[in-house]
């Protein structure tokens, strides 16, 4: 069935103080979004990357859009507010009132902050949206959705045989958000629907089951959503059309439509793979730091490698994304990288002739300086730094193909310079994230002479080559230096709190720090006098840097600021 033109949206801008208000960037463009083709767009990326205000931005942007934020549920609870939060209190919450100013005020109030009171009232005032999300519930969950009414207040009950409780006071989050984006979904009053992580509280299933209704009356109504998502089930592209709906946010980056980083000469091949692998993409976006390999063989070797020489918390945040070849390593490593993923690849030597991977090797600034200064390359290319290799394979007659000339290059002796030219090339190459197996493929690291999953397994066991590979490719989130720097900066904070405090009373001596935050740096650091004006600040916690220490006085430039191990002291 053709779907029926999109409601007139219009082209939304939005600039990064659109988005991030006071932003250095101020008036320069964090997005456009100018095509409305797909039903549903998405928002990912990590958080504090702007993917909820920019949604919040764009349902400003557009009369009749209606936003429901990741607090929606707010607008079915009671609380009791207090000067330091707020408190649910769901024990004497009567329901949604129905007297006309009250119904009035909370439409007004939901459309205003994005909580999901409306949604309720429209079980009530229209019987369509009521019978369609009753019978949506019963199917899936075995549940009965009624409207009750009592003393004013609309009170929605949830029956199960013979037992009826009510929606609000007696159950969980995950039944009222269903029924909360059921009703608008099947709601009729809104041009763009904006939904915030609409996967909360429920199961993956049902979010799945959610959004083919959300699409279906988009596609049927010609109407559109805006979805911010964290849910990787819920990106699984099919095309690079599908490609065109989602918008990836990284932090300090403008947005990215995944579909425009596709060049023309890639689509058939990417619609290809995605067919294939539908959750490549979604791996891709929510991964720490994927790893494209090539087939199952690649990611059996490797998970038994990983197993067997990291943590398990290393092995369970090392995601490996198969791609099916070795020229879809190429193809999905040249996209990652324009995209802006934080993404690493493992490919067989003749990945070096690949012009996709080429192209991408030549667009990093990191590796056109290596060219230049290791390989003494000019212009700074790939192909500049592969001609003496080419040259002598020319000279031997090997025949110019990619597997032909990475079987010379595996068995390349060091004459004439030629084996250290490769090898200084697949060091820069993995600098650059790309490990260029120097045996030649897969099945050369582990010794086999056969293709197969239970082969790479059983191979990966013992200890070799392929761990190498494992230890490259592991994810290990390594925060210790980042804690180093910030006990950095608060420590010389401390100092010169101390520094102003003698400079205002020189006859004064201190055992604690001074300022404003004195007690909270207290629990920090402790402050010895050791005579003549000079201080020395000894960290307390955290328990890793216990014992080092930082000596001052009135005159110590910044620069001297700097926190000492114990083993110097």
């Amino acid at each position: 069935m053709t779907a029926p033109a999109t409601a007139g949206l219009p082209a939304i801008d939005l600039t990064w103080n659109d988005v991030f208000p006071g932003a250095d960037r101020g008036i320069d463009s964090f997005m456009r979004l100018e095509s409305w083709d797909c039903p549903i767009t998405y928002f990912v990326g990590r958080n504090g990357s702007g993917k909820s205000r920019a949604a919040r931005a764009v349902s400003t942007r557009v009369e009749g859009a209606r936003l429901l934020i990741a607090d929606r549920l707010l607008g079915l609870m009671a609380i009791t507010s207090y000067t330091y939060g707020i408190e649910p209190n769901q024990d004497h919450f009567k329901g949604l009132p129905l007297g006309d100013p009250e119904r009035h005020q909370a439409g007004v109030g939901a459309k205003r902050t994005g909580v999901a009171s409306e949604e309720i009232y429209n079980l009530r005032e229209r019987p369509e949206v009521w019978l369609r999300v009753a019978a949506f519930i019963r199917k899936t969950l075995g549940r009965t959705i009624e409207i009750h009414e009592q003393s004013g207040y609309l009170d929605p009950h949830v029956r199960i045989g013979n037992s009826s409780y009510s929606l609000f006071r007696e159950e969980g989050h995950g039944l009222r958000e269903l029924v909360t984006l059921l009703a608008a979904t099947y709601g009729e009053d809104w041009r763009i629907l904006v939904v915030d992580e609409p996967e909360l509280h429920l199961h993956p299933s049902m979010v799945r089951l959610w959004l083919a209704e959300l699409e279906k009356e988009c596609r049927n109504s010609g109407r559109r959503a805006v979805v911010v998502t964290h849910e990787p089930s819920m990106i699984q592209p099919k095309s690079v059309d599908d490609l065109n709906g989602i918008w990836y946010f990284s932090t300090g980056k403008p947005a990215c439509r995944l579909g425009s980083c596709i060049l023309p000469a890639q689509t058939k091949r990417v619609t290809a793979s995605l067919q294939r692998y539908p959750q490549l993409v979604s791996t891709l976006v929510f991964s720490p730091r994927p790893v494209l390999v090539e087939g199952i063989d690649d990611v059996t070797a490797l998970t038994v490698a990983l197993m067997r020489t990291q943590s398990p918390e290393i092995v369970a945040q090392t995601d490996l994304a198969e791609c099916g070849s070795n020229g879809g390593v190429a193809l999905w490593f040249e996209i990652g990288n324009s995209i802006g993923f934080d993404v690493r690849a493992i490919a067989d030597l003749d990945s070096f002739f690949a012009p996709e991977v080429q192209r991408t090797m030549d667009s990093s600034s990191y590796v056109r300086s290596r060219y230049g200064s290791d390989l003494a390359a000019e212009p700074a290319t790939t192909s500049t730094a592969l001609r003496p290799l080419i040259e002598q394979m020319n000279k031997e007659s090997i025949l110019p193909n990619p597997k032909n000339r990475a079987q010379w290059l595996a068995h390349l002796k060091d004459e004439g310079g030629h084996s250290a030219r490769k090898s200084k090339l697949i060091e820069i190459w993995r600098g650059a994230g790309l490990w260029i197996h120097p045996q030649g493929c897969l099945e050369d690291v582990l010794g086999i002479t056969e293709k197969g999953a239970e082969r790479a397994r059983l191979a990966a066991q013992m200890a070799g080559p392929i761990d190498d590979v494992a230890d490259w490719c592991a994810f290990k989130l390594d925060h210790m230096g980042e804690v180093e720097l910030l006990l950095n900066v608060a420590v010389e904070k401390i100092a010169h709190q101390l520094m102003e405090a003698i400079r205002i009373d020189p006859e004064a001596e201190f055992d604690a720090p001074a300022g404003p935050n004195a007690i909270i740096d207290e629990r920090l650091v402790q402050v010895i006098s050791l005579g003549a004006g000079e201080y020395e600040l000894r960290v307390k916690a955290p328990t890793a840097f216990a014992g080092w220490w930082l000596r001052f006085s009135r005159q110590t430039p910044s620069s001297d600021l700097v926190l000492k191990s114990p083993k110097i002291d």
